[in-house]
């Protein structure tokens, strides 16, 4: 089959520079199963984070360092194979023109972004998916606004996880509110190919039937109230008008300017001023310490001085003589009867020694003082600085809060005031203008009354979305029959689309009423069928469908009620009925099926969290 539309998701490759952990995928139903924590649902998030999502796949024990991640998809649009490439926690892409086994560090590549305003992956993926990029989606149901096409709306409708899967609200929107009207608006136009704004259609549409089942009332009377009441806004506003045209923000911007000058200077005077303070302490923890030093070297003085005296007294001494030998104890004896040497004292070297030992410390006295004199002068002159710095900081600063400050403040309501003048103004222009759309509509009521008695309601739009919405009911029709689905006449179509809920209904029953496993199944069957609607009318789409869980669901895994679960039968029927589809790609990850499937007919993968027999697990 040629198409021209569409992506085929070939491998999944998580690297470490080293090693590789892979999972490949074919065309038609791929299946990967196997227990709970063998990485099932982690594959799911990283093929979501690969094509561009902005949550990263969950930190796991078993992957610490394959953080690198390659995607190989094949571009049915550009009939060529491309590789994303994405390292773990980051919103960088790289996109490959090759497959996974063709890169290396010469390989050119494409950097786009996931998030931001430029680069953005959104675009490059929609080429290759064939898509036209330019299409505009209308974002409200009364004004005109509008968003371009983007890959995410593609997404929606093929990537759906665990918990998406059982959800009761409506299929075609992701739940929050703001964006409710252009995503209901691209699923429409996905199916027509045409409609961008078919809700805002629809409100009209709906609108108009509401005014046809109201009783009409005379409305002469209304319109000349509303007149009364226009006019008399419009006199209130005219006299209090403000005709002030003077600009301020000249003034302002220069105010303002000039505060954020003073403010760096008070900043850079503070810091000053903390600097000196700094330096003066330490020069008065110095001086401290030098003042203490003179005080020793004036103790060595008084110490020489009483050496000097007490050698002049022992040197006037008489000599006695030796009590053993008899000879005088001045002269130098080494006998063995003697205790100890004794020498008479020399008072010349005495003296010579305490004139050389009192110069040194007169002389480092001297330099001591010399210093201690320059602290104390650094002392003064930084005390004088900081009395300026301090005087500065004060006068700038009382400048900005008195004066500069006031002034901007004065300026900014002058400005202000100038604002809600034109508003004012605006406003007795816009009501001026109302005067004249009232005195014209009374003068054409009557022509008015005949519109709206007879309403032409356009009826192309509704015609083809109708059609269109048909054929994709009888699409899940027919594959809920094939598999069996409970409850269903096989002779009738079973499926409808509820215009006021946007979601289907199954025989006649919500589907919002269904227990969580079977909503997890129409849920399958709707996002499979609108992929298969596409190919068959050549309209735009992702090309695969990706489904986390929608057989044993997220809430049966942690203790699902038991009239909420799906039969074992039901569940291998549910596989064996798309394991037929071409042309497409329908990856399923699933636990463990209690029986058996035809594997020969789809890519089946089992995780067997078992060391010793197959494979593990992903990682």
């Amino acid at each position: 089959m040629n198409k021209n539309f569409g992506l085929l998701i070939k491998r999944l490759i998580l690297s470490n520079d080293v090693d590789k952990r892979e999972v490949e995928f074919s065309e038609g139903l791929n299946i990967i199963s196997g227990p709970t924590d063998t990485g099932k649902t982690y594959v799911f998030q990283w093929l979501k984070y690969m094509l561009g999502s902005n949550d990263s796949p969950k930190t796991i024990p078993e992957n610490r360092d394959y953080l690198d991640g390659y995607l190989e998809i094949y571009s049915f649009a550009k009939k060529d194979t491309i590789t994303l490439r994405r390292v773990f926690s980051t919103n960088k892409v790289y996109i490959y023109s090759c497959s996974f086994e063709s890169i290396n560090d010469k390989t050119e590549y494409l950097q786009v972004n996931t998030k931001g305003r430029t680069k953005l992956i959104s675009s490059n993926m929609m080429e290759y998916l064939g898509a036209n990029s330019e299409i505009e989606l209308r974002t409200h149901v009364e004004e005109e606004k509008y968003r371009k096409l983007a890959f995410r709306d593609f997404l929606h409708f093929s990537l759906i996880d665990e918990k998406e899967v059982i959800k009761d609200k409506t299929l075609l929107t992701t739940g929050q509110y703001v964006s409710r009207t252009v995503e209901l608006n691209a699923f429409f136009y996905f199916i027509s190919g045409k409609y961008t704004s078919f809700i805002s259609y629809l409100s009209k549409l709906r609108t108009g039937k509401k005014k046809k089942e109201k009783p009409q009332i005379d409305k002469t009377d209304y319109l000349d109230e509303l007149i009364i009441e226009t006019q008399n806004q419009l006199d209130s506003l005219q006299s209090g008008e403000d005709s002030l045209e003077i600009s301020f923000k000249e003034d302002l911007l220069f105010v303002t300017s000039e505060i954020k000058q003073h403010s760096e200077v008070i900043k850079e005077t503070f810091e000053n001023t903390e600097k000196l303070k700094t330096k003066r302490l330490v020069n008065q923890e110095l001086l401290k310490r030098f003042n203490l030093l003179k005080e020793h070297f004036n103790s060595d003085l008084q110490r020489l001085d009483f050496i000097l005296e007490g050698g002049s007294i022992i040197s006037n001494l008489q000599p006695e003589n030796c009590p053993t030998c008899g000879k005088q104890l001045d002269s130098y004896h080494d006998e063995t009867h003697h205790e100890k040497v004794v020498r008479g004292v020399n008072y010349e070297r005495l003296i010579s020694s305490y004139s050389s030992e009192k110069e040194k410390i007169i002389l480092n006295l001297s330099d001591l003082s010399m210093t201690t004199g320059n602290l104390e002068d650094d002392i003064e002159k930084i005390n004088e600085e900081i009395l300026i710095e301090e005087k500065r900081y004060s006068e700038i600063k009382q400048k900005v809060e008195n004066e500069l400050k006031p002034t901007q403040a004065s300026l900014q309501e002058k400005i202000d005031k100038q604002v809600d003048a034109k508003l004012i103004k605006a406003k007795i222009e816009y009501l001026t203008n109302q005067l004249i759309r009232l005195n014209s509509q009374k003068g054409s009521f009557s022509t008015i009354n005949m519109l709206i008695e007879s309403p032409k309601e356009p009826t192309v739009e509704k015609d083809i979305v109708d059609r269109s919405i048909e054929e994709l009911t009888n699409l899940m029709n027919g594959f809920l029959i094939d598999m069996k689905f409970p409850g269903l006449d096989f002779k009738l179509n079973n499926v409808s689309f509820d215009f006021k809920e946007f979601d289907f209904i199954i025989n006649g029953k919500a589907r919002s009423v269904f227990g969580k496993g079977f909503r997890s199944i129409i849920y399958s069957v709707f996002v499979i069928s609108l992929m298969d609607y596409c190919q068959k009318n050549n309209l735009p789409h992702a090309g695969f469908v990706v489904i986390d869980s929608p057989l044993t669901t997220y809430q049966e895994a942690n203790g699902t009620e038991e009239e909420e679960k799906v039969p074992e039968e039901l569940k291998v029927r549910f596989l064996n009925t798309f394991s037929n589809i071409v042309g497409s790609q329908i990856i399923i990850l699933e636990n463990k099926f209690s029986i058996s499937v035809d594997e020969d007919k789809m890519n089946f993968i089992e995780f067997t969290k078992d060391r010793t027999t197959g494979r593990y697990g992903f990682m």
